[in-house]
């Protein structure tokens, strides 16, 4: 087996294994009236013991987030794809953002979990907290670095740039107030493994 596949199929049980379980009980737990002790204090730790240094950091994340950046960087991403001839990658980068999103919008809408508010905060958001869609964001885009660098020479710097990208961009979220962990925890586990599933689909010839 090439090396690429070997290290999707170990990347697909990995993200399973580390996220999926963990996410599965949250979500229960949620949908049945359930709340989480640790998350407020945590949440009250991160925001004081981290100081304003990292403020500029999180509004940059946060609106490289919203909706109207985010689709803009997805469709140049696509865009710049298509014209170097990398037809499948430019149908795989939109749907691997796309479709975490909705299955984001459709568990915020089961769930409706309330937004934490524990302070005043810099930056407001009108949905549910539970899951987060900065994070499932930013774990598709990591996704999306991983898979298309992996046979490129800055597969690393790639590996690199996504895995901090997500991981800020989930401890922005609580660092400003809008979400507790676990919701960042569920929207990582969402982009994962829907991004996962999209390229697999995007090129399944390949793993035939």
């Amino acid at each position: 087996m090439p090396d690429f596949f070997l290290f999707f199929r170990r990347f697909v049980q990995t993200a399973i294994v580390v996220f999926l379980p963990l996410s599965v009980y949250i979500g229960a737990y949620l949908a049945n009236g359930g709340s989480f002790a640790f998350e407020r204090p945590l949440m009250l730790v991160i925001h004081e013991q981290t100081g304003q240094w990292f403020f500029p950091i999180a509004l940059l994340l946060h609106y490289l987030g919203k909706t109207a950046v985010a689709v803009s960087l997805v469709c140049l991403a696509a865009v710049c794809l298509w014209r170097f001839d990398k037809l499948r990658a430019a149908v795989f980068v939109p749907l691997a953002a796309l479709l975490p999103t909705l299955n984001m919008l459709w568990i915020k809408a089961w769930i409706q979990r309330p937004r934490p508010l524990l302070w005043p905060r810099a930056v407001e958001e009108a949905n549910f907290s539970f899951p987060s869609g900065h994070s499932t964001f930013s774990a598709a885009v990591a996704v999306m670095l991983i898979l298309l660098c992996y046979r490129t020479a800055y597969r690393r710097t790639a590996f690199a740039v996504g895995i901090l990208f997500a991981l800020l961009t989930g401890f922005s979220r609580v660092y400003l107030g809008v979400h507790y962990p676990t919701d960042v925890w569920a929207g990582w586990t969402n982009g994962t493994l829907t991004a996962l599933l999209v390229y697999y689909v995007a090129f399944k010839k390949d793993f035939e």
